[in-house]
């Protein structure tokens, strides 16, 4: 099997900043078990526009008990990438705010109340999904999130987490994209951050690389993963690290660990002095 991937992106004329990046989204053996599908989903982009380089992730994970979190979690990543993509086409990164990114997750909730109408579904808590979302370019960083997971951000000493992955009223739960009070609980953060490396990845992995005691990842995870993307020469998808986190997160070992979806996305800035 090969990692589940969609990339988009443009080469660019003299960046001052790029990206290459690795990920990898597995089925857990829950899923394999009650023949049910992947609720995972993942989707990262790297595009220009306005003469500007743009690096695009998003990272959701269904709910298992939603019947139909597998389409949701697919929709809302290419949601809010597409909507990224329009605003920043007419409008600078620094108006990119937190009601801009309410109104989108307004619109998201919209769709899915008219799918439960048309289709009399019993609840939109049947599409509930978390959401991690990441805009990275030379003029700043944002940053999404709702429900757990994590999105973590550091250099080869250490990564911390942009947010704490939020957990819900109840143990082992967590809030959706689905709430009611959605402008309350989502996390929003712009900074301006020279960020050397990122990882985005769903709560099926934080049994293995998440250290509970300091919330924060482990280092020691993370760093022989970004030392083989490290070597790869261009900027873009590193097929061969993504095939390689595929196969780990899809080995035996960590199956005995963790039956849930596992996506991982690892990514590692260029700098180009030559502009």
């Amino acid at each position: 099997m090969s990692p589940e991937t969609k990339t988009d992106y443009l080469d660019t004329v003299n960046p001052n900043i790029d990206w290459k990046y690795a990920l990898a989204s597995v089925i857990g053996t829950s899923h394999l078990d009650s023949n049910t599908t992947k609720q995972d989903y993942c989707l990262v982009t790297k595009k220009v526009i306005n003469n500007i380089n743009y690096f695009f992730s998003a990272v959701a994970d269904g709910a298992g008990s939603a019947k139909f979190s597998d389409k949701s979690s697919s929709y809302i990543c290419r949601l809010f990438t597409r909507k990224a993509e329009k605003w920043l086409s007419y409008n600078d990164i620094y108006s990119l705010n937190r009601e801009v990114i309410l109104s989108w997750f307004l619109h998201f909730q919209k769709v899915i109340n008219r799918a439960v109408r048309i289709y009399n579904i019993d609840s939109i808590k049947e599409f509930a999904t978390t959401l991690l979302f990441a805009l990275l370019s030379e003029k700043g960083n944002i940053f999404v999130q709702i429900g757990d997971g994590v999105i973590a951000k550091g250099d080869i000493k250490d990564l911390n987490c942009v947010f704490e992955p939020q957990n819900g009223e109840y143990i082992n739960t967590t809030y959706f994209a689905t709430e009611k009070n959605i402008s309350e609980r989502f996390m929003f953060e712009f900074n301006s951050d020279n960020i050397k490396r990122l990882v985005m990845y769903t709560d099926g992995i934080e049994i293995i690389s998440y250290n509970f005691t300091l919330k924060k990842p482990h280092i020691n995870f993370f760093n022989p993963i970004f030392a083989q993307l490290e070597e790869f020469n261009n900027s873009g998808l590193d097929k061969n690290t993504s095939e390689f986190i595929f196969g780990f997160l899809d080995c035996e070992r960590v199956k005995q660990k963790t039956d849930d979806d596992k996506t991982l996305v690892i990514v590692s800035s260029i700098e180009n002095n030559n502009t």
